[in-house]
């Protein structure tokens, strides 16, 4: 920035960035766990226009693309639900399928090492953030606990007073189960017939097809993380987390 804050500036800033942090951990460390899938779009994501959400494997460009993401999560859940249901009824027999939503499945993301710079014009803001999680994932083979070490990085929008996710890169650098070598190809296990469908299920794909990330592997080339946000005065200055 080219001249100094003053203290109401400063503490306006303050605000802002404690907004901004507030939003990040109930979109990640809360909803994520709580599987609020089918309120996270309405609840955080800008009006815009060119909202984009990035994934390793491409970009959910557009609202409807995006939401589509959202759709897919909550899809899987209740087939996840479901199955576990089947697996396990005696705890969960005679439940509907909302009472049993999310059963036997944990997505717990702790966000870390914040860098956040809000726009000297007050309008926008970056922020990148590392995400350090443990989740249960369902596979054909049953539950499997794994880590996850990730990278969410965001533009932001103020509209009607309050923070809005503009663009996000929420891109995986790890993705290895527990108790396992993440340099190493991860363990085979043996099917279990009730959790087949997994198998066959389908998220929604990015509408633009592109390697945005690498995950870690043995081999893997150096992979460098997303770009840390510098301070800047409008949007047109920096660089943009979306296409």
């Amino acid at each position: 920035m080219s001249c100094r804050l003053n203290s109401e500036q400063l503490l306006d800033r303050w605000e802002k960035r404690r907004e901004l942090q507030n939003l990040m951990v109930r979109f990640f460390s809360e909803d994520y766990l709580m599987r609020r899938e089918n309120r996270m779009y309405a609840a955080y994501w800008s009006k815009a226009a060119d909202v984009c959400l990035g994934v390793n494997n491409g970009y959910y460009q557009g609202a409807e693309a995006v939401k589509s993401y959202y759709l897919g999560l909550e899809a899987r859940t209740r087939l996840e639900s479901r199955l576990i249901q089947e697996k396990y009824p005696g705890r969960l027999a005679g439940m509907t399928e909302d009472q049993v939503y999310g059963a036997g499945v944990m997505d717990m993301k702790s966000l870390v090492a914040p860098v956040i710079e809000i726009a000297g014009d007050g309008a926008t803001a970056k922020g990148i953030w590392t995400v350090h999680g443990m989740n249960t994932k369902l596979t054909p083979a049953g539950q499997v606990g794994c880590w996850e070490r990730a990278y969410a990085a965001a533009d932001f929008v103020r509209e009607d007073g309050q923070w809005k996710v503009w663009h996000l890169l929420y891109v995986q650098d790890l993705d290895a189960p527990a108790g396992t070598s993440w340099a190493e190809a991860a363990p085979a296990y043996a099917d279990d017939p009730v959790f087949a469908a997994v198998r066959d299920f389908q998220p929604p794909e990015p509408n633009v097809k592109v390697t945005v990330y690498e995950t870690y592997r043995a081999d893997r080339p150096f992979c460098a993380p997303p770009a840390y946000p510098v301070p800047y005065e409008t949007f047109a200055e920096t660089f943009s987390y979306g296409l």
